[in-house]
């Protein structure tokens, strides 16, 4: 389930109730409140006999809160063959393209992308815009490390960005 709409106070309660006024159960979550906008995406654990309840029902409910909602049914994970989970954080001074250019570096070697998260503010000294992305990723057996890091800092260097790849 996903859902987004202007945050206030109270929404979690009132989303969280009507999931569990439903019998279901909230397996794995996140949440964000992105400029005043809450978005969630949940996953829920629910009977089968209802499923189509839910399905059916939520969008108004939602709307009744002030929530878009919708519904889609999970699919199993699909195996991507292993991996080392890593984590890579990127600082630097705000520019576009940052995002795309060092996920595409990675999509090129197939590398997941479990979890980003980015977040531009003020530096302590300057005021200058810092951009921050945080990165939770799995790198197939495959990959090299060494050369990952080193095609990261190339690429880091153009963007005038630093960086920094650990295991997790």
């Amino acid at each position: 389930m996903t859902a987004i709409g202007p945050d206030r106070t109270g929404l979690v309660d009132e989303l969280t109730g009507v999931i569990h006024d439903r019998q279901a159960k909230i397996a794995d979550s996140r949440m964000v409140n992105l400029y005043g906008q809450f978005a969630v995406i949940f996953l829920l654990e629910v009977e089968e006999d209802c499923v189509e309840a839910m399905r059916r029902d939520m969008p108004a409910l939602g709307q009744q809160i002030g929530l878009s909602i919708s519904i889609a049914p999970s699919r199993p994970a699909v195996s991507r063959g292993g991996g080392v989970p890593y984590r890579l954080r990127t600082y630097a001074m705000d520019q576009p393209g940052i995002v795309h250019r060092i996920t595409h570096l990675l999509h090129e070697r197939e590398i997941n992308i479990e979890e980003l998260q980015t977040n531009l503010q003020p530096g302590s000294v300057t005021g200058t815009p810092l951009f921050t992305m945080h990165l939770r990723m799995t790198v197939p057996m495959s990959v090299s490390l060494p050369i990952l890091r080193r095609d990261l800092e190339l690429l880091c260097d153009a963007l005038n960005c630093d960086i920094d790849l650990a295991p997790e």
